[in-house]
């Protein structure tokens, strides 16, 4: 009885995810977990049996994601430390009403990010039922992670560029979207606001195209970099007006060999007296650049090198590592990734260990 109350409860939100698997609106950095979970479980055989409820005549799909991460770092000239962590639990529920309508719902918990269990996603997605030239006409509403940058990764750290430039908010996203291309326009109201306005005034733009199996590209636009999840800017009264950030990516696979490439920046300047303000924004224009190559031997089985770096962010870091990672049994992955990482003054070595679980 419990049970249907939740379902019903849950149909009655006003969220929903994609009934379309190729849309990307609501791109998070568990998206990569949970497709290098996918590529490496190894019993693929098998159809997945996903848990699923039926209330109202509708049917839910729930899944969820579990996280246990064990870390060593030693910071040269500086102390070791290390800690074994819960990194991440979330839980969602999708429900596809029709072919056209469609809905995702996400709670998320991370270990020393969050306080309490927060929606971290929470969409309606809606599709034209007519395509034009082989394209759907969609809209996206609700709080999703916006369509600026790609940030896909062989590794369990998150890259550079999708800690610069990542943007969780409250939006409504147009797209027009096929085999071919996917373009996609949104409006939102941001966080930080340069003039004390509390307006829909900002906006975001990506356009992905993928002109053959196994290779895509794309950039796309974010009218003010201060409203990415990295809170680059502390101190609002000294914001005086947006700074526009732009991104571009390469993803080209050939069998079992892949190469990610990404760059996200700043397009303007942020003031002189913001910089210090935080301890992200360590220069006036930040931008970042992750470039990973992969390699699956085996279907259980992936290797991958990186190196990636910022400018005028986070200490002008440069990062490089190697990653491993293995499918153990159906959904659960086990990697092991080295990085070593030099910023301004300090040198580290950081050794993470993951097991990952999704059902």
């Amino acid at each position: 009885m419990g049970c249907f109350f939740v379902a019903g409860l849950i149909l009655m939100l006003p969220v929903v995810v994609l009934a379309q698997p190729d849309y990307e609106a609501m791109r998070s950095q568990i998206d990569n977990l949970r497709q290098r979970i996918a590529t490496l479980e190894g019993e693929k055989t098998q159809p997945d049996e996903p848990f699923i409820l039926s209330a109202l005549n509708k049917s839910i799909t729930l899944s969820g994601l579990l996280e246990l991460e064990a870390f060593w770092e030693k910071v040269e000239g500086g102390e070791e430390t290390s800690d074994l962590q819960l990194a991440t639990v979330e839980l969602a529920a999708d429900v596809d009403i029709n072919e056209n309508i469609a809905g995702h719902l996400a709670l998320l918990w991370e270990e020393d990010e969050t306080d309490n269990i927060e929606v971290d996603q929470a969409v309606i997605f809606l599709r034209h039922p007519v395509p034009f030239w082989r394209h759907y006409v969609t809209f996206a509403g609700g709080k999703m992670y916006l369509p600026f940058g790609n940030f896909d990764s062989a590794f369990i750290s998150d890259p550079l560029t999708l800690e610069l430039g990542e943007t969780n908010s409250t939006a409504a996203v147009f797209g027009f979207q096929g085999d071919l291309l996917a373009l996609h326009v949104g409006a939102f109201n941001g966080d930080v606001d340069t003039r004390d306005d509390d307006r829909i005034d900002s906006w975001v733009a990506s356009l992905e195209l993928t002109p053959m199996d196994g290779l895509a590209f794309g950039i796309s636009y974010l009218s003010d970099l201060a409203e990415s999840d990295i809170e680059l800017v502390k101190d609002e009264d000294l914001y005086r007006s947006s700074v526009a950030a732009g991104g571009a990516y390469l993803s080209w696979q050939i069998g079992g060999v892949n190469l990610l490439a990404e760059y996200i920046a700043a397009l303007e300047n942020f003031s002189s007296e913001m910089v210090g303000a935080g301890e992200d924004l360590t220069g006036e224009r930040p931008w970042a650049w992750n470039v990973e190559l992969s390699w699956e031997p085996t279907e259980r089985w992936q290797l991958g090198v990186k190196a990636e770096g910022a400018e005028d962010f986070q200490s002008d870091l440069k990062r490089y590592g190697a990653v491993v990672s293995r499918g153990l049994f159906r959904n659960t992955v086990l990697g092991l990734e080295y990085l070593y990482g030099d910023a301004d003054e300090d040198e580290s070595h950081t050794v993470t260990a993951q097991l990952a679980l999704s059902f």
